[in-house]
């Protein structure tokens, strides 16, 4: 895949030594059932994730690796408790996990993220030879999302969130990215930020709770995959952002997890183009999104792309490390804003 620095231990000998960390952690937790989650992403290579279940309850539990994914944890633990003390949540209450115990830190020793274990069964591949599984699993995604604006956010003008909307997720990219490109600093992102400043300066977007990383793989189903019955991973979770990236993120990662173009690669068509594609412009529109955000059309689908990188950057620094990560996320959009000429 072109990664600079190997993400784990070679997949076996990484299997073992998650197992035996898994087991010695919980070793005085009496009978239970440990399953450990495999490293399938560059999230996951900063983690050690395994769920504990009892006779009658369960418990997922994310250990950190190094202490960028402490601070992540932290950040994560932080947000559960926001989500639980939100009293406008209270109908969505068992679709968000409970952080349980003590507040993760770096220590010594690294103390782990517990959370309740969440009802439901996970989506699984999406098939587009099963249009009708498809056409509910992507129903019951977007109407929650619908619900949780109506209940949490407020339309206002994007251009007075510039700041904590863009500006501090532009910084994160600048400190992370920006050096391996030409020029220096933030300084090489100054086309990127024009074009986002533009666009958000006529917008018009929800500011309630924001997942900010809502795709499917975060998702629990009932067995009909009519209704959500879990969401978990609030890392990236903000109270105040803009709650329609959610939605637009999630209609980018199905495209994607269908066969489609990489995020990076359909964003960078936005803005080559000027706008989404018919039918997920569609598709948004079905759900409560204005497509348009009142303004500029690439909006969304940027500020969307921005959120996704930034957060993914926090997460682990091998993001930054991984030419092909950067290569089919990251470039694609930055050759497209680097043709941007600015405002008249």
């Amino acid at each position: 895949m072109g990664n600079t620095l190997p993400l784990s231990t070679p997949r076996p000998l990484g299997a073992l030594a998650d197992r035996t960390a898994a087991y010695g952690m919980v070793r005085r937790a009496g009978p239970c059932d440990v399953t450990v989650m495999p490293r399938r992403t560059m999230s996951h290579a900063c983690l050690l994730v395994f769920t504990v279940d009892w006779a009658d309850t369960g418990v997922v539990v994310k250990y950190p690796r190094n202490d960028g994914a402490s601070d992540a944890l932290a950040q994560e633990w932080d947000h559960l408790r926001d989500l639980a003390a939100d009293r406008r949540l209270a109908p969505w209450r068992p679709l968000l996990p409970q952080a349980v115990g003590a507040r993760p830190h770096r220590g010594p020793p690294r103390r782990p993220l517990v959370q309740t274990r969440l009802d439901g069964v996970p989506p699984g591949p999406l098939l587009p030879g099963r249009p009708h599984e498809l056409h509910r699993t992507v129903t019951a995604a977007l109407g929650l999302l619908a619900a949780l604006r109506s209940a949490t956010g407020r339309r206002e003008s994007a251009a007075d969130h510039t700041s904590d909307w863009a500006h501090e997720q532009l910084a994160v990219l600048a400190a992370e990215i920006a050096p391996g490109r030409p020029g220096s600093g933030a300084t090489a992102l100054d086309p990127l930020r024009r074009r986002l400043e533009g666009a958000l300066a006529g917008a018009t977007l929800t500011r309630g709770w924001t997942h900010g990383d809502f795709h499917v793989g975060n998702l629990l189903l009932d067995e009909d995959r009519t209704r959500i019955t879990g969401v978990f991973d609030w890392g990236s979770a903000h109270a105040d952002g803009p709650a329609e990236i959610d939605a637009c993120t999630f209609v980018l990662a199905t495209r994607e997890a269908l066969g489609g173009p990489s995020m990076g690669h359909q964003v960078a068509d936005v803005l080559r183009h000027g706008r989404l594609p018919s039918a997920d412009r569609d598709l948004l529109t079905a759900h409560g999104v204005d497509p348009d955000s009142g303004g500029d059309p690439t909006t969304l689908p940027l500020l969307t792309w921005l959120w996704h990188v930034s957060g993914n950057l926090r997460k682990t620094e091998q993001f930054g490390r991984s030419r092909h990560w950067l290569g089919v996320t990251v470039a694609p959009v930055l050759r497209e804003a680097d043709r941007y000429p600015g405002p008249p």
